[in-house]
């Protein structure tokens, strides 16, 4: 799959961030079908507060994923906002919220992250049914309006430990990089000292 994931860092990125918030209607994003205006989105996009990945399929922007921490150290919230309904399938979702969560994880301290899912969303609630990486935790009823009738969303919580899982470097890989460092850095040492022998 040509898929890209795009950390927010630059201005560049922030107008990419800012064209995956401007679909006016989505049955994906877990926001509802909200109505943003150029204010509205660049106060999104200027917030501090949460973190962005901008997801991008065969060179087009089709959404991000979010996240920001909340009030309790360790416990944070993802949101997914869909500027391209049609291009969200179940392993794009899949790549991109384990592509969030990484990076989430390897930067903080992370004890809970918290999905809130629209039911009226069908590809959320397969990704919620076909991967072990989230767990239904309650049901709010008539979380969401859409198509003249109230939706109730499912509360998620992030089984950390399958996102762990398929993240983890193999032992193996990380005696090879020790080794090779411990290498470098006597050489480098020997180097800088005029020759002089270094042992560890």
């Amino acid at each position: 799959m040509d898929a890209e994931f795009i950390p927010v860092l630059t201005e560049s990125d922030e107008r990419l961030l800012d064209e995956a918030l401007s679909q006016l209607f989505s049955y994906v994003s877990t926001d509802g079908p909200v109505w943003r205006t150029a204010a509205q989105r660049q106060r999104i996009v200027r917030d501090e507060r949460k973190s962005h990945l901008v997801v991008r399929k065969s060179g087009r922007t089709v959404g991000a994923i979010s996240w920001r921490a909340g009030q309790t150290p360790g416990f944070f919230q993802l949101s997914v906002s869909s500027s391209d309904d049609q291009a969200w399938t179940l392993q794009l979702v899949d790549d991109a919220v384990r592509e969030a969560v990484s990076l989430l994880t390897r930067s903080s301290e992370v004890k809970r992250v918290e999905l809130l899912v629209p039911t009226y969303s069908e590809v959320l609630v397969e990704y919620l049914t076909e991967r072990d990486c989230f767990e239904a935790e309650g049901v709010l009823r008539n979380r969401f309006f859409i198509d003249g009738e109230y939706w109730p969303a499912v509360m998620c919580c992030a089984n950390l430990a399958a996102f762990r899982v398929r993240n983890r470097r193999q032992p193996g890989d990380r005696q090879e990089l020790l080794a090779a460092l411990r290498k470098k850095t006597l050489e480098d040492l020997t180097t800088a000292h005029d020759g002089m022998s270094w042992s560890a």
